[in-house]
């Protein structure tokens, strides 16, 4: 069984580790590229399905902040952000084996809502798992 499973529209996809993940979603050479060129490529993809869903967003790299991170828009800092981003706004939905550790890592995982009791629904704490990284780079 992978760590990570990502429902997005009718496709599925499972994942061992966050590397994995954002080399789907913002491409196998991500890792490869500039800082630079990786805030682009995260750029263009929240713009895209800001564009699609018509909800705003909230670019920390540009100096913009965010006082609710509840409400829908998509928070532009790095890939982890990104992803939490659009499991909040529910354009995917990400299912992460408890023990795996990748996003949940910091938060009490007993009062998480889990699917068939070995799989927690990152969906349901994304704004608190996005919450508690911004806190922790002194951007909430």
């Amino acid at each position: 069984m992978e760590n990570i499973i990502i429902v997005e529209g009718k496709n599925k996809y499972c994942f061992r580790n966050l590397e994995e993940i954002v080399k789907q979603f913002l491409g196998k050479d991500f890792y490869n590229l500039s800082k630079e060129e990786q805030d682009k490529k995260i750029r263009m993809k929240t713009v895209m399905n800001s564009t699609f869903r018509k909800i705003p967003i909230k670019d920390l790299k540009k100096g913009e902040t965010v006082t609710d991170v509840s409400k829908e828009q998509y928070i532009i800092y790095d890939e982890e952000i990104l992803l939490l981003s659009l499991a909040k706004n529910n354009d995917i939905v990400i299912y992460e084996k408890e023990n795996a550790n990748i996003f949940v890592k910091n938060i009490d995982k007993n009062k998480l809502e889990k699917f068939k009791n070995e799989y927690i629904i990152v969906n349901y704490c994304a704004n608190e798992l996005i919450e508690n990284k911004l806190r922790k780079e002194n951007l909430l």
